[in-house]
């Protein structure tokens, strides 16, 4: 035998009202924008860490990717000649140069991965996905190998997508707060 309960309070039924009004993808917008935003920060940190969202560190880089981007700062080298292009002795880091290469962290080469990071709302306000623009539709060159390794295995994966506890924490607290507000 069903059950109904018939409330006849102005105070509950205006509660019960903005709750509904809150929990419907327009409703939830503000709550996506401000989970958006802090999920995009999070993601972004990761470059600085070089972690991945469930704390692990990525793997290093290999010696032939940190003598690839030493030899973008320190300049090219002459076959015929034991100084550089831009003067130095070949095969000697300079200051600048051992600066460079102690401080080589994975998927910070240009800064553009990390910097590409955003947010978009979804469903009308339902969800939010964070991500970047630069998955290309082949594994060469696009986030996506860095996200998920080279198939071929010689670039490991480094994933920087995805929640950790921390960010699942804030999420809750953005959504617990969003609850309160709507109960008040």
């Amino acid at each position: 035998m069903p059950t109904s309960v018939e409330v006849d309070d102005h105070k509950v039924l205006d509660v019960l009202r903005r709750i509904a009004a809150r929990f419907t993808p327009n409703g939830m917008r503000g709550a996506m924008a401000e989970i958006g935003e802090e999920l995009a920060a999070s993601t972004k940190r990761r470059f600085a860490t070089s972690t991945s969202p469930d704390g692990n560190r990525w793997p290093a880089l290999k010696p032939g990717t940190v003598l690839a981007r030493l030899q973008k700062i320190t300049g090219a080298y002459s076959s015929n000649s034991k100084r550089n292009v831009k003067g130095g002795i070949a095969g000697k880091l300079s200051g600048k140069g051992t600066d460079a290469a102690m401080g080589m962290k994975p998927l910070v080469d240009t800064g553009g991965l990390q910097r590409s990071i955003r947010y978009q709302i979804i469903g009308g306000g339902a969800g939010v996905a964070i991500g970047t623009n630069r998955f290309a539709g082949e594994w060469e060159g696009g986030a996506a190998v860095h996200q998920f390794g080279s198939l071929d295995g010689r670039i490991p994966a480094r994933p920087f997508l995805g929640l950790s506890q921390e960010d699942k924490r804030t999420v809750l607290d953005i959504l617990d707060e969003m609850l309160q507000s709507a109960t008040r």
